[in-house]
């Protein structure tokens, strides 16, 4: 599967094999589902035994960084589908605070908001 890092979200798209729908396959897994299984284990279950999905944090559907993904509810997920939705988050999934005095978030063309923080942590 062949990648590109794009230097300023920090995302790396998969450039071979999309679907219609513009997802990245990894063969016949998504790309984005086999990278967090490869790393992080099984997608899972919320406390409630609700499934949970992956949300692209950047909104570009051919990323597989891990950084910018999150494991959410299908509810929670079409709930981030708005831009006023996701605009009123403040930290990042991993804790990082999005505003503040250091502007710590990204705005994709997609508009997605990624944090600034883990993609210097996810360069280490």
């Amino acid at each position: 599967m062949s990648t590109v890092i794009d230097p300023l979200f920090g995302c790396e798209l998969v450039t071979s094999r999309l679907d219609r729908d513009g997802y990245a396959f990894h063969g016949k897994t998504r790309a984005h589902i086999a990278a967090w299984v490869a790393v992080n284990g099984v997608v899972g279950v919320d406390k409630d035994g609700e499934p949970l999905v992956l949300d692209h944090l950047c909104r570009r559907r051919n990323c597989k960084a891990v950084h910018h993904l999150e494991p959410v509810t299908q509810s929670e997920n079409e709930k981030r589908k708005s831009w006023k939705y996701r605009a009123r988050r403040t930290h990042c999934p991993r804790g990082h605070e999005l505003r503040g005095k250091d502007f710590n978030q990204v705005i994709t063309p997609e508009g997605g908001v990624v944090c600034r923080s883990c993609k210097r942590e996810a360069r280490r």
